[in-house]
């Protein structure tokens, strides 16, 4: 979807002229090139010159066989200030402080938490829904709540296939949420499937990882914040919801199918579910068994864009959801806007999750400090390289 910010009239054979600016180019040097990307797709999402490719990194411009070029080399008005891939990017430089008073007002008062309004455990009061959940169902029944109370009209969500390959779409109905349940531990393209989803759905939740959920955070401050307030006089304006999740690490789907399968013994398709706890990566089968290892495993898989990242509980999000702090078949939920908390509040009052206040706090700093930790040691090994390395104005 390509978005144009321009308020300039257009003229007849004039292009209003603009700062130089890399756009893409850019992006793609100081991000793709050196290693650092993310494969969040925000890239992607709002614009039709950028595609995913086969390897999950960015294309766009001559690479592809359409040869449509950047917008931001035709020297007008055609995008945001640097390219919108440049500026929603979340391996950018940007000030983290500054966005969170545009987004909630006020600047976080405790490092690993970020912003928030409330704290809990929570669990999903449906049964069939906990039948498919990772840890409480606390995501699915919130988004239950938000299409069946009619806050959103589709839910951008990742399903699984028979062997895991992961995929991401819009579920509209509980059903195509229930598919949806369970974490997947391998890179999808969710804010792709969101920037394409905002030409359908007036009213849209998305379920993505720190990286995702910022990505689409830039956005919505950024080039499409004009958009949003251009509506909000209208009959039903655009209104969006993002959930995000805890994350300690991603990694492509092929290589975590080839260490899974290598370590573990096991084809993915014989598995019904997979845990990470207290270092272990646990796969249960669907014979019962359980296959433990642990989660070093998986070390060749990790991008220095995961070791570069201190954005455990996705602090850009409306919620965020995580097992860490919570007692098993319990999610943690901090909730951070007044959008957020609307959602929690209505889901309580019609009955979709029950709550309580037994939060493990000092579990959730301590894996907060552990990617502080891999933060550093990596920014370290970058800067005497002379490597790019992303400041977030909080150190």
């Amino acid at each position: 979807m390509a978005v144009n910010t321009a308020t300039t009239p257009k003229i007849e054979g004039f292009d209003p002229l603009i700062k130089p600016s890399g756009g893409f180019e850019e992006l793609k040097r100081l991000v793709i090139d050196q290693g650092v990307c993310s494969y969040c797709s925000t890239c992607a999402a709002l614009c039709e010159r950028v595609v995913m490719g086969e390897d999950g990194l960015p294309v766009c411009g001559s690479d592809l066989e359409s040869g449509k070029d950047c917008t931001m080399k035709m020297g007008s008005l055609g995008c945001s200030d640097n390219g919108t891939c440049y500026d929603c990017c979340p391996m950018i430089s940007f000030s983290v402080p500054d966005m969170e008073k545009s987004v909630f007002g006020r600047t976080r008062e405790d490092a690993a938490l970020g912003c928030y309004e409330k704290i809990a455990a929570v669990r999903s009061k449906n049964k069939k829904i906990l039948e498919n959940a990772q840890d409480g169902g606390c995501v699915t029944s919130l988004l239950a709540c938000a299409l069946e109370t009619g806050m959103i009209d589709g839910a951008v969500v990742s399903w699984r296939g028979k062997d895991w390959t992961p995929s991401s779409g819009v579920a509209t109905d509980p059903e195509e949420l229930l598919k949806s349940a369970g974490t997947k531990y391998s890179r999808v393209p969710a804010t792709m499937t969101f920037g394409s989803a905002i030409k359908d759905y007036r009213r849209l939740a998305m379920v993505g990882t720190g990286c995702q959920t910022t990505g689409a955070r830039r956005a919505l401050e950024g080039p499409l914040k004009n958009l949003v307030e251009i509506t909000s006089s209208s009959k039903s304006p655009l209104d969006f919801i993002l959930i995000g999740l805890f994350c300690f690490e991603n990694m492509s789907y092929d290589c975590m199918k080839k260490t899974v399968e290598s370590s573990h013994g096991v084809k993915l398709e014989d598995v019904v579910k997979t845990d990470i706890t207290k270092g272990q990566f646990i796969v249960h089968k669907k014979d019962g068994e359980k296959i433990k290892q642990s989660v070093k495993i998986f070390n060749h898989c990790l991008s220095d864009s995961c070791h570069l990242c201190t954005n455990f509980t996705s602090y850009l999000a409306d919620i965020s959801v995580g097992s860490v702090g919570t007692d098993p078949g319990w999610s943690t939920v901090i909730v951070r806007t007044k959008k957020g908390m609307e959602l929690f509040d209505r889901a309580v009052k019609a009955g979709y999750i029950e709550v309580q206040d037994k939060v493990m706090i000092d579990a959730v700093k301590f894996n907060f400090g552990l990617k502080e930790k891999h933060r550093k040691q990596k920014k370290e090994e970058r800067e005497k390289e002379g490597e790019y390395v992303p400041e977030y104005g909080l150190e």
